[in-house]
């Protein structure tokens, strides 16, 4: 069944009424519909839009988005930005999209003609930006290209938080309405007036850059460049490399021959050019998963001198991560350290960071640079974290103070780069009532003080997310809005810092190996290891009722998980000591706990220099063990033991 003509330049209508609702099963999939910690993901068909046995397709998306128009014009929303990357059927969906806001006299914003993709930074940035009432991005960001996904804004860029819940309602109001008397999803004709071909912020994106970015570390690439220096960027057929290219060339970075970087996978692929499959199963795109890490190419060109370190980032570019080479006498001091470490040659290792490890190191960098740049003092900056992230991140800071008359501050939120947004949309609005001492109180019911001059110095999610703030807030085009940091993950200031770091390495004849290790000794790093499981609930490939029966099981294996690991919260440490030894092998060495508590949407239970959580993700059918400590086998034994443990009935 075809229910609209893509890009049709005449106005079309969908009707759905009771028939239709029974035909495509869409009641069953809107009771469950819902916005998660990065919008909404779920199974499409690459080869069908219309196949009403996954649950992503045109009918669904066409009711979200009519849901979504709906709120606008009683929200008073009037224009909005759609953006996407380059999975099935993306550009289908930005049409889509377009023509039904427009159809409700929303005027919608897209890229200029010829430029298909928007990384999901650019999306959030040119809303605030360009003073925008709201926007989206079709992406499913790191997951398998069978998957679809949507992640909508507010206007400052950040995720919806209210308004989520209030879509994924009014998704099952148009279903009742439409069993009882039809109605009609009204599509304007596609390059109508209200579209217009104008977001892009490219230039203004750069200025901002600048700013995050210290000039002293940008000057280190020309100068390792003339001395051999070359930096290779996957971008996984994602969106990324058009956007880099042009912001790379602003910054007078070099490229391809006898440039500073290059590109590999830089033609756009809805597969992702077969990135992410290891022996017939598809991992997705995860940069921080060694089925994409270990094989996108990146040890051939290290070993064959064509790049001093070689970067990843996933298709919507909010996700980074990178493999380098270490002297190979680092190589047993790197692994007992906790860094992955493979041979090469007879001269270099391979050194594999994961994304924990690569911003604890970019938090040092940054404050010294700050430091450098006298602009440390001036500004009460926060390391921010959400709570599966690694305390040694915010150890840095902490560490730091001691040490000097510094005053960073730390603060931990849920996970979900929205709960980043809300802290700092919270710190905005307090700045802009003129509150002396800046403050937020976390999900745990603490309140930390920041100071009148509040700064986001990291924003990291341990999933491969991040971004930082400039010393000063950025204003909109014409001044009606002011922000202090990103609302949304930016792996493209991530991937710039990293080539400045790796320039000064180089020029330094250094390593990412030998520098994470000396940052270790000289923050007295206590939470070195850190270790997540992740458990697959069910085949989220499967169609149909063999869909519906896995997931049926799979989600109960969560909610029992979830529901156990709850029970602890609220309960003493002595209590939850018991009640864990009962259940537990023998042999576990349980660290004495000091507090358990609800992490936002996990269990988490603080151990004496250790750490464990419980959560089930929010986007992928999967239940995730994370666990950290001081001690490499104590945090993987309790974290095995963890999994394995058989709960109670």
């Amino acid at each position: 069944m075809t229910l609209f003509t893509p890009f049709a330049k005449e106005a079309e209508e969908i009707k759905l009424d009771a028939a239709l609702v029974a035909e495509s099963n869409i009641e069953s999939w809107a009771l469950q519909f819902k916005l998660g910690t990065a919008g909404y993901r779920d199974l499409l068909d690459p080869e069908n839009l219309f196949n009403f046995e996954v649950p992503f397709n045109g009918l669904s998306a066409a009711l979200i988005m009519e849901a979504r128009a709906r709120l606008a014009d009683e929200n008073g929303i009037k224009s909005l930005h759609v953006g996407g990357e380059v999975r099935p059927h993306t550009q289908e969906f930005i049409d889509l999209a377009s023509r039904i806001y427009s159809a409700h006299g929303i005027s919608v914003h897209l890229r200029p003609k010829g430029m298909r993709t928007t990384p999901i930074w650019l999306s959030s940035f040119g809303v605030f930006f360009n003073e925008l009432d709201g926007g989206e991005n079709f992406t499913a960001s790191h997951s398998q290209n069978y998957k679809g996904g949507w992640k909508p804004m507010e206007a400052a860029g950040g995720q919806l938080l209210e308004m989520a819940g209030m879509i994924a309602d009014r998704v099952r109001d148009l279903i009742v309405e439409a069993k009882e008397t039809g109605i009609t999803i009204k599509l304007a004709a596609a390059g109508n007036d209200l579209v217009h071909h104008d977001f892009d912020p490219v230039d203004d994106y750069v200025d901002v850059l600048k700013k995050v970015v210290p000039e002293t570390l940008l000057r280190e690439i020309p100068a390792a460049t003339t001395n051999g220096f070359k930096a290779g960027f996957c971008t996984e057929g994602g969106s990324m490399a058009p956007t880099a290219r042009r912001i790379f060339d602003s910054l007078n970075i070099s490229m391809d021959d006898g440039g500073t970087v290059f590109f590999t996978h830089e033609e756009e692929s809805n597969t992702f050019h077969g990135i992410g499959i290891l022996d017939g199963v598809n991992h997705g795109v995860d940069p921080g998963k060694w089925q994409v890490y270990k094989h996108v190419g990146a040890q051939e060109l290290l070993k064959d001198n064509k790049c001093s370190v070689f970067f990843i980032w996933d298709p919507d570019g909010d996700r980074f991560n990178m493999v380098t080479t270490a002297p190979i006498a680092l190589a047993e001091t790197a692994k007992a350290a906790g860094l992955e470490v493979d041979p090469l040659d007879d001269e270099r290792c391979c050194v594999f960071f994961k994304p924990n490890q690569i911003y604890f190191m970019l938090t040092a960098l940054k404050i010294q640079s700050l430091e450098e740049a006298g602009e440390l003092g001036n500004y009460n900056w926060i390391v921010a974290s959400t709570y599966p992230t690694s305390m040694s991140i915010g150890e840095v800071a902490t560490t730091f103070n001691k040490r000097s008359d510094a005053a960073l501050a730390t603060y931990r939120v849920p996970v979900g780069f929205k709960y980043f947004a809300s802290l700092v949309g919270g710190l905005e609005k307090q700045i802009a009532e003129g509150v002396p001492e800046t403050n937020a109180t976390d999900v745990t019911g603490i309140n930390t003080v920041f100071g009148g001059k509040p700064r986001l110095l990291m924003m990291a999610e341990e999933s491969g997310g991040a971004a930082m703030g400039p010393a000063e807030p950025v204003s909109s085009r014409t001044g009606k809005r002011s922000s202090l940091a990103p609302k949304e993950k930016d792996a493209m200031q991530i991937g710039l810092m990293s080539l400045c770091l790796g320039a000064r390495l180089h020029s330094q004849d250094g390593s990412f190996a030998a520098y994470y290790l000396q940052l270790l000794e000289e923050f007295e790093t206590r939470y070195r290891f850190y270790e997540r499981r992740d458990v697959t609930l069910f085949d989220e490939s499967l169609k149909g009722a063999a869909r519906e029966d896995a997931k049926a099981a799979g989600n109960k294996r969560k909610e029992d998980t979830v529901a156990f690991f709850g029970s602890l919260e609220g309960k003493t440490p002595a209590e939850v000591t018991d009640i864990l030894i009962g259940l537990l092998p023998e042999e576990t060495d349980l660290p004495e706990i000091k507090r358990v508590f609800h992490a936002g949407d996990g269990t988490f239970i603080e151990f004496e220099n250790q750490w464990f959580e419980l959560r089930a993700s929010g986007t992928d059918a999967v239940l995730r063990y994370y666990m950290e400590g001081r001690y490499q086998d104590k945090v993987a034994q309790l974290n095995e033991a963890f999994e394995g443990m058989t709960l109670p009935n």
